[in-house]
């Protein structure tokens, strides 16, 4: 064992510790809260029943809430999108004058068509036509069905299948808010006719199979299975939500969900786009789960081929009017050029005329063209004259100019440089006012420029109006019936090609109001599993169970971090180093002091028994390097076994042939002579108020072979006994009749009887208890103890075998079982030499 960890440098057994304070400090302080993982696996070993117990408390729950849950069946249906497949306009040459039309034949895309089947309205239109936000049952039974009442009722649809005589309201509003979700009463009078009652007060009046409409609420009652009629006087209870609130309780839930499913790849691998669209929705009733899914897919495809035929009429419709309009106008205008052409006898236009006809044209565009040139150049002046304007790129497109332009351009990338500059440094740094100087630079640039190009534009203006002055000066010299028969026939050519244009879009639009109507399919029609998708009872059992488990853990780990005591005897060797170890105690079962438990000695062959013996063995160790015949045991609070111990150490060295008394010297609680059931008085307290000898009050214990003196009756001041100097004398008087003298004195500092018995004796052993033992209090309690300066030993009592590597010899906690006598032999030669 000493290969696995080195020999601490401590003092030898019995040997006074030099500068105790000074070690106290340095040694409590060093890495106290250091990791372990040995305390810590045999905490959790100790406390095994937290995590067990919290983990199948947890699982237990977690089964009654799977049995009495309603389970959730979950109806699946899919729906091809064919008209998202038109995501791109159609294309046509004639389709580029007319921008009304782009986005008329425009397909929708996948996204867009998903978001209107997850609308409000469409699902609102789906829950009122299936009728689930509607329940109606037989009056006194209650419908549902607990996960308890699927599995044990054979685990089969038809355990949701409605019964022939029930009744489903499809359409069913609330225009009455106090009624949504309230229990009505259904009564029927006679053949076919219905009441729907709230405490006593009529509410609808209707036929069923028939829309019925009342003030409060409105609904058609059917009977699931067809030519169905309720007896005369037959009740049903009704239950309606408004479908706000159950849209709203989906989307929440999320048992609607809608999404794209999967995704195709061509041939070379590359994914694209799926027009396939999945619907799901979760349910208590799968009947009625399924039959929301188809009524929402219907309700998608009637909805959208509505809006595509409307949209491709309204379409067809605008050009219908347009095209009136147009022929009205040509017939107008080839009218009017006949007319003209009858009177004046003028039938084609020359030659001549036509060319200056296209040449004024062509001039009029050069002089817009020039006067947008203009108009940008102008704009850009005003820019220019606000000092602190940033200039927009987009003012020089107009202009045209790659000197310009490249202008603009330094002086985008000066401003964006000045702006971060400005972020690190202030107006007067050198780098701001460098870039500064370089901005107003280009500015000047700029200017100087365009006034250039605005003279220029300027001039090219003129120029252009005067050669379309001269060109129509040119015209002027046409007879005025040529003039006439030339404007006459530009209209009718223009109107005739807008005419033919209009109506070969017209013939598009009839062709797409047709194709409309068969585009969208159900791909999957609306099917529900047979296995509830919630609870899942094994995942919801093991889930709660572990989370059970780690509740019982934490809460195990939590007390052993936040235990004010020693965790693990490393961690007290740790701290105090200086203090020789005496011996290592195993835990084990201590009788509670208030019980009249009698003594009685661990057995010989246990692990207690050899770590007791060893104990013995280090004492003897001590006696030979000094006085060791008066032995003092204390410890910092009650409980840490300090009396126990002191018990079975005197009883452990009379069974080594060695003659020795017990001393109880606690004068406060006093419990020697109930362990060893003889009298208490009189006792030491009689011996020190001279009330008898010691000789009375000394008692022979025949199955231990040990003399006891107990602390008799509680006197009102045990503090002045034991300080009175008789204890001096009596110890004096016992040492020639007794090998060892061991006593058992009250808890220190709690008690402060040790700073009288201390001095006295020849030995003073403090017990620290694993895991009870608070550090603090030990600290406080040390220091008192080598403040008396007195040979001192520790004895750490309460450790767990298995966490600790010197009792590794197939040693079992808490004496279970007995290791061989060669193993403990190794074990006692090994710690005696790191000692």
């Amino acid at each position: 064992m000493s290969d696995k960890q080195p020999a601490q440098s401590m003092p030898p057994i019995g040997a006074p510790v030099a500068s105790p304070m000074g070690m106290i400090g340095s040694g409590d302080s060093e890495g106290g809260d250091e990791f372990q993982l040995g305390p810590i696996i045999q905490t959790i070993r100790a406390g095994w029943k937290w995590p067990v117990l919290l983990g199948g408390v947890a699982a237990l729950l977690a089964l009654i809430m799977v049995l009495i849950t309603s389970p959730k069946f979950e109806a699946g249906g899919s729906l091809y999108l064919a008209s998202a497949e038109k995501n791109q306009p159609l294309s046509s040459d004639a389709l580029s004058g007319i921008s009304l039309l782009t986005g008329l034949v425009q397909g929708s895309n996948m996204d867009t068509q998903i978001e209107i089947i997850r609308s409000r309205d469409m699902v609102q239109r789906a829950i009122l036509a299936s009728g689930i936000n509607a329940q109606v049952w037989n009056a006194g039974h209650r419908p549902g069905l607990s996960y308890a009442g699927w599995v044990f009722g054979g685990r089969e649809l038809s355990l949701y299948a409605p019964p022939p005589h029930a009744l489903r309201a499809l359409y069913a509003e609330v225009t009455n808010a106090s009624l949504a979700g309230q229990v009505l009463t259904i009564r029927f009078a006679q053949a076919d006719k219905y009441q729907i009652l709230h405490h006593g007060k009529v509410l609808l009046t209707g036929l069923l199979g028939q829309p019925a409409v009342g003030p409060d609420l409105r609904l058609t009652l059917d009977p699931v299975q067809p030519q169905y009629v309720p007896a005369a006087h037959a009740e049903y209870q009704i239950r309606i939500n408004s479908p706000l609130a159950s849209y709203d309780a989906m989307m929440s839930s999320g048992a609607l969900s809608v999404s794209q499913v999967g995704g195709l790849a061509d041939a070379a691998g590359a994914g694209r786009t799926s027009y396939l669209v999945g619907i799901h929705y979760q349910s208590a009733d799968p009947y009625a789960a399924r039959r929301f899914v188809q009524t929402l897919m219907q309700t998608y495809l009637t909805e959208t081929g509505s809006w595509s035929t409307d949209q491709a009429g309204a379409t067809y419709d605008y050009l219908s009017g347009q095209l009136k309009k147009i022929r009205t106008a040509l017939s107008a205008a080839d009218t009017r050029l006949a007319n003209f052409q009858s009177k004046s006898g003028v039938i084609s236009v020359p030659e001549a005329a036509k060319e200056l006809i296209q040449q004024l044209a062509t001039y009029e565009t050069q002089r817009s063209q020039t006067k947008i040139t203009l108009y940008g150049l102008q704009q850009i002046q005003k820019a220019l004259a606000q000092p602190d304007s940033k200039l927009n790129p987009y003012l020089f497109s107009n202009v045209q100019d790659p000197v310009l332009n490249g202008l603009s351009t330094r002086l985008a990338e000066a401003q964006t440089k000045l702006d971060s500059l400005q972020k690190l440094y202030t107006s007067a740094a050198p780098q701001v006012v460098q870039v500064k100087s370089e901005i107003a630079s280009i500015r000047s640039a700029i200017g100087n420029l365009v006034n250039n190009q605005e003279r220029i534009a300027n001039q090219q203006l003129q120029s252009i109006d005067s050669i379309i002055g001269q060109t129509r000066a040119q015209m002027g010299s046409y007879p005025r019936s040529e003039l006439e028969i030339i404007s006459l026939t530009r209209s009718t050519e223009v109107l005739g090609k807008l005419y033919m244009f209009l109506l070969q879009k017209q013939e598009e639009a009839a062709v797409n109001k047709a194709s409309t109507l068969t585009k969208n399919r159900v791909l999957d029609t609306a099917l529900v599993r047979d296995k509830p998708v919630a609870p899942d009872a094994k995942r919801e059992i093991l889930l709660d169970g572990l989370l059970g488990v780690l509740l019982g853990l934490g809460i195990v780990l939590g007390r052993y971090w936040l235990h004010p005591g020693f965790r693990s005897e490393e961690e007290v060797r740790r701290r105090y180093p200086f203090l020789p170890v005496y011996g290592l105690l195993p835990a084990e079962q201590i009788p509670p002091k208030t019980q009249a438990t009698s003594f009685k000695m661990p057995d010989p062959r246990s692990s207690y028994g050899e770590a007791l013996r060893l104990l013995r063995g280090n004492l003897y160790l001590a006696a030979g390097e000094g006085r060791g015949q008066v032995l003092a045991l204390s410890s910092a609070i009650p409980g840490d076994g300090k009396s126990t111990l002191a018990f079975q150490l005197a009883v452990a060295l009379a069974q080594d042939g060695k003659k020795v008394l017990l001393l109880d010297a606690d004068l406060r609680k006093p419990h020697a002579h109930l362990a060893f059931r003889v009298a208490q008085e009189p006792g030491l307290a009689a011996v020190l108020a001279g009330r008898s000898s010691w000789e009375e009050a000394l008692h022979h214990i025949e199955d231990t072979g040990i003399d006891l003196i107990t602390a008799g009756n509680t006197p009102p001041n045990p503090s002045e006994h034991l300080g009175s100097g008789k204890l001096a004398e009596l110890l004096v008087a016992l040492r020639s009749h007794y090998d060892y003298i061991v006593m058992d004195t009250p808890p220190f500092p709690m008690v402060g009887d040790m700073l009288t018995i201390g001095p006295l004796v020849d030995r003073l052993l403090t017990v620290a208890k694993i895991e009870h033992t608070p550090r603090r209090a030990y600290q406080e309690h040390l220091q008192g103890i080598l403040g008396l300066h007195r040979p001192s030993g520790l004895i750490i009592f309460g450790i767990h075998i298995l966490g600790s590597y010197r009792y590794g010899y197939g040693i079992h906690a808490k004496g279970g079982s007995w290791a061989s006598a060669e193993s403990w032999r190794r074990f006692l030669v090994s710690l005696r030499n790191r000692k």
